[in-house]
């Protein structure tokens, strides 16, 4: 998965964001993974980069307390 590159008081990055900054574009994307720009490929795809919005929203949510943490 590529880094993620945004601070502490951003938002997750989308699916877009995600395949812009780490393969340009979508089919750079899929291609990485063995995945052609067919339906059920695309389906399977975003599977994958909806585990990667998923740890991205995780690990956001983990520093937004740490943060209001050290706000108390």
């Amino acid at each position: 998965m590529p880094s993620n590159s945004n601070n502490n008081t951003s938002k997750p990055r989308t699916r877009y964001q995600i395949i812009k900054d780490g393969w340009g574009n979508r089919p750079n994307f899929q291609y990485s993974y063995g995945l052609k720009m067919t339906p059920e490929d695309i389906e399977e795809g975003n599977l994958i980069l909806d585990e990667f919005v998923r740890i991205e929203r995780e690990e956001w949510e983990e520093r937004q307390r740490e943060d209001a943490a050290r706000r108390r």
